[in-house]
């Protein structure tokens, strides 16, 4: 049985070279806890996208969401980037399955218990 396709929310950046199916497959975990998945606005107000991130909203639980493909997982732009986030509320960061501990041990060594960390 195929499943239903999900869609990437409307009005973000053009998405390739992975993105793309990083971003449904976070979007497809989301929704299933319930959120409606938007594309964030820069953390500063200026009304920019904010890369690929995301927000997930759900009643009042507002959720900032990190998409990382490997190559930008150790970057300095990255840890940057999910600080933040992390700052500025709740934040969960979305790599690839087999990277998530490696993701997780960045999220220690960075300082930033409490970021949520999950494998697309």
């Amino acid at each position: 049985m195929k499943s239903p396709r999900v869609e990437v929310p409307a009005g973000g950046p053009r998405l390739e070279n992975g993105w793309r199916e990083a971003i449904q497959a976070s979007c497809a975990l989301l929704r299933r806890e319930g959120f409606n998945v938007s594309w964030a606005r820069g953390v500063r107000g200026n009304g920019k996208l904010a890369g690929h991130e995301l927000l997930a909203e759900n009643g009042g639980r507002i959720v900032r969401v990190l998409v990382l493909l490997d190559r930008e997982m150790d970057s300095a732009s990255a840890q940057k980037r999910i600080r933040a986030a992390y700052r500025a509320g709740e934040t969960r960061v979305f790599v690839p399955w087999p990277l998530r501990w490696r993701m997780l041990s960045n999220i220690a060594r960075w300082g930033l218990q409490g970021v949520s960390v999950g494998g697309v």
